[in-house]
């Protein structure tokens, strides 16, 4: 007989390999797509009742729509129980915390089907180790249920008063259930058929009545989740009846384990067989309208034989927001657009930021895992506007190496000048930095990560290793994740023309970049001539600064998205504060200029004293 435990989800979420363990979709009737196969709207269900029945719409489907099995149970997408038999240290919950499902989670909680087999065939019932309340404050099980803050203790009364009228049987196990210290929570477990059948037949005859009693009109969103709630204290008195009455039955509690990332570790698969040309982005909800500006200039250079796969990696894109994107290629039999959760990779990693750096600039470290499916792919940072087809980029020659990145000359200019890094790393000069910090043997060939080609198959084999090995070195980069790639690839790069990530200047091209050596100077001027990518990198973005060199190419191709209106009256505004905080500046000066001439005339000491306090007060 075989054994199914069935994960309740509402969300994409890592998954346990195995047969033994199979996800439904909760909610799904009012949920815009399917996320797994198998959905709680099928048959005989309760689905659109989710809101108030939570994870119980599962349990109803797995009842009324499936048969045969030895033993069924239910987990949640992030809530599971430990089979290894060992024991670890848990919360002040009752919980075992682990950052993510990967490999190692696996095995340390013998997730898989022949440690599930081997436990549950010994056993009638497994449940989730009892937690005691008194570790959240409360006295008892009753004075929990009073204390929850989405709880209404008339609502448990009512249901006992449904128990005791509709099974007098059970009547005398109440009081033992609310007076004890502890019980069974989270409605996890796995039961022989028989037993669960005869749970969820009882649960469901008292939980429909309760509904009708119940009106939810000027509940919470956390209160009308009162039906999953009520359960768990009913399940505790299901238990306790059924091992009064069968005193023989075998029963085994496990440790509960709480996924904190349950994000999956996503493989994703080329959408195309030929003439494939796969691109990589990564950013978040916010900078959308922006990045929808770099797929659109994607598709403008793209030509119709080649078919464009783009995956944009990401955890927090609206599906309102998802929809515009797609939305850009509507028509185009060439082009598809997918979105990843890379999150999962990142679970046991502290993903610092500054300056203007998002967290999403580190999803790219994960593109060898990710996309190991590939041969050559492409990354493109979002902040970019691509005037040539991407297909000519992929098809460089990268000479036996494993990544393509042109060469970093803002880093070139940093290094020459003596720029020092961030304090919190180290404040050394940049020569300092790249050499000692990062450890580079060559700083000349640090390289720029706005863009990148990855030929996937001649990947080092330790880079993974080398990537976390990075992470772990150093407390935080001055250059983030693009240090950390300079770190694991030294040595495997192919330095490509400057054109194809070509710095806009950030409006320092008269200062900064004419005073870099003369041959970094010269290739700069000439790929500025003729950019095939041109990258926004800093802080004058074009929807900020309008007036930034290359700005038009960027209003040129927003004007083809959704986003350009709501840009456009958000640069406006912002363009108006700072005409406003300018003309402040303006008037205070000539305020504190008709003060010093009264009190500090011109070529006095006086006079030079303010003038270097002034200066002082306004560099800051």
């Amino acid at each position: 007989m075989t054994t199914q435990i069935y994960i309740a989800m509402h969300k994409e979420t890592a998954e346990l390999p195995g047969r033994a363990f199979v996800p439904i979709q909760v909610g799904r009737a009012d949920s815009r797509r399917a996320i797994c196969e198998i959905g709680d709207d099928t048959g005989d269900n309760i689905s659109t009742r989710n809101a108030s029945f939570c994870e119980l719409t599962a349990l109803y489907w797995i009842w009324r729509n499936t048969s045969g099995q030895g033993h069924v149970g239910l987990f949640h997408y992030r809530r599971h129980l430990n089979f290894s038999g060992r024991t670890y240290r848990e919360n002040e919950w009752g919980v075992v915390d682990y950052p993510c499902l990967d490999e190692s989670y696996i095995r340390a909680n013998a997730l898989t089907d022949e440690h599930v087999d081997t436990l549950v065939s010994a056993y009638d019932m497994i449940l989730p180790k009892r937690w005691d309340v008194r570790q959240a404050g409360s006295r008892t099980m009753w004075d929990h249920y009073q204390k929850g803050g989405a709880h209404r203790a008339a609502d448990y009364d009512a249901a006992i008063r449904i128990l005791t009228r509709k099974y007098p049987d059970y009547a005398r196990f109440v009081a033992p259930v609310n007076a004890d210290h502890s019980g069974y929570f989270t409605n996890i477990f796995v039961m022989r058929r028989d037993i669960f059948d005869e749970y969820c037949s009882w649960i469901f005859d008292i939980l429909f009545d309760l509904e009708k009693e119940i009106d939810l009109a000027s509940y919470s969103l956390q209160e009308t989740r009162v039906f999953g709630y009520i359960s768990e204290w009913l399940f505790n008195i299901f238990v306790m009846k059924y091992r009064s009455d069968h005193p023989d039955i075998k029963v085994r509690e496990l440790e509960r384990t709480l996924i904190l990332d349950p994000a999956p570790r996503a493989r994703i698969a080329p959408v195309f067989s030929t003439n494939a040309v796969p691109v990589v982005l990564a950013f978040n909800n916010n900078f959308v309208p922006y990045a929808g500006a770099c797929i659109q200039s994607i598709l403008n250079s793209s030509k119709d034989h080649f078919n464009y796969d783009l995956i944009v990696m990401n955890d927090d894109i609206s599906d309102y927001n998802k929809s515009l994107i797609e939305g850009l290629a509507a028509g185009a039999p060439n082009v598809s657009i997918r979105f990843v959760n890379p999150r999962g990779y990142f679970a046991d990693f502290d993903l610092k930021t500054h300056m203007h750096f998002s967290k999403e600039t580190y999803y790219r470290l994960s593109i060898p895992e990710v996309f190991e499916n590939y041969g050559k792919i492409l990354y493109i940072d979002a902040d970019m506007i691509v005037r040539r087809d991407l297909a000519d980029l992929l098809r460089v020659d990268l000479g036996g190496k494993a990544i393509g990145a042109v060469r970093d000359c803002v880093m070139t200019g940093f290094r020459k000048f003596g720029t020092p890094a961030l304090a919190s790393c180290g404040g050394q000069e940049a020569e300092t930095y790249v050499a000692h910090y990062l450890g580079l043997a060559d700083p000349a060939g640090y390289f720029q990560a706005g863009i990148l080609v990855f030929d996937l198959q001649r990947m080092p084999v330790d880079i993974k290793g080398r990537i976390r090995a990075a992470f772990q070195r150093r407390p935080t980069y001055w250059f983030l994740d693009q240090d950390i790639l300079n770190i694991a690839f030294q040595g495997h790069v192919h330095y490509l023309d400057m054109r194809w990530n070509v710095f806009h200047g950030n409006g320092n091209v008269g200062s900064f970049f004419k005073n870099l050596p003369l041959s970094t100077w010269k290739e700069y001027e000439s790929a500025r001539r003729d950019p095939y990518v041109v990258h926004f990198a800093g802080e004058q973005k074009p929807w900020l600064w309008p007036s930034t060199d290359f700005a038009e190419c960027f209003w040129m191709v927003l004007r083809q998205t959704p986003w350009y209106e709501t840009t456009l009256l958000a640069c406006m505004e912002g363009y108006r504060q700072r005409r406003r905080a300018g003309a402040v500046r303006a008037s205070s000066k000539i305020v504190l200029k008709k003060f010093a001439d009264r009190t500090a005339p011109v070529g006095t000491r006086r006079r030079g004293l303010l003038r270097r306090l002034y200066r002082r007060v306004t560099s800051r």
